[in-house]
């Protein structure tokens, strides 16, 4: 791991004084925002389209706290992850199409230390960005509705969180792997809709990290629930698509 910590600092300054700090981490303030207001909004926003043609209704349930935090939820698992895979397409293929990977890796850097590197910035971006949007959704809905349910909420994001580890590092291999930014974004959102398939059956949502945005709603709900599993497999499965990169990399033509 031959010049990490430079390598890592290097990229958590580029990645604070570049467009880098706005894309992801401005999706997550968003969806923190929104939630909330959205929620406060709904019930006036159905008022105003009260004037509906005779036998059509719109009816919309009291906004609660608890609903403006499971609407930042989907947002995280929607928006936000979908967000994560164009965003980290490129995260390892782009350096080496510019010509960045080769001057990097003329100095004293390894391969894996370049790649694990990369991974790491971003996984401290992704996460400070939660963890500040996230009080920021709590502050904003205590304002609005009330605190609510704020310590499931935080417990619930946090499974999220690892669900965003195991998408980021499936994204590092796959731009590893593959030379286009666009195939790898593309493959990163075939990850994600299996996933969205695996979650919708019992035995594998149970087993897999599939299985972390139902775990996290079902905390979020107050409701029973097994996350061990998923999170022991996600953690796992992050490990072996990083390995894999490392490997993958160590052997590519810069």
């Amino acid at each position: 791991m031959r010049g990490f910590g430079a390598f890592l600092g290097k990229e958590l300054r580029e990645t604070l004084h570049t467009w880098r700090i706005w894309v992801l981490p401005a999706f997550i303030l968003f969806a923190a925002l929104s939630s909330p207001i959205i929620t406060y909004l709904m019930p006036t926003l159905a008022d105003r389209l009260g004037s509906m043609p005779q036998g059509f209704a719109i009816s919309v349930p009291d906004p609660t706290s608890l609903a403006a935090y499971i609407e930042y939820l989907h947002n995280l698992g929607e928006l936000v992850l979908f967000a994560l895979v164009i965003a980290y397409g490129g995260i390892v293929s782009s350096e080496v199409r510019s010509g960045t990977a080769a001057l990097a890796l003329a100095k004293p850097l390894s391969r894996g230390a370049f790649v694990l590197a990369k991974w790491l910035s971003q996984l401290l971006v992704i996460a400070v960005a939660a963890a500040v949007a996230t009080a920021v959704c709590v502050a904003a809905t205590a304002a609005l509705l009330g605190l609510g349910p704020a310590p499931e909420a935080v417990a619930a994001v946090a499974l999220w969180f690892v669900y965003a580890i195991v998408m980021l590092s499936a994204m590092v291999l796959f731009s590893a792997v593959l030379p286009a930014p666009a195939a790898a974004a593309g493959a990163g959102i075939g990850v994600y809709a299996s996933f969205a398939i695996l979650a919708q059956f019992e035995v594998t949502s149970r087993v897999t990290p599939a299985g972390l945005m139902p775990v996290a709603q079902a905390v979020l709900n107050g409701e029973p629930a097994h996350w061990q599993a998923p999170v022991a497999t996600g953690i796992a499965l992050s490990a072996a698509c990083l390995a894999a990169a490392v490997w993958r990399f160590s052997r590519r033509e810069i």
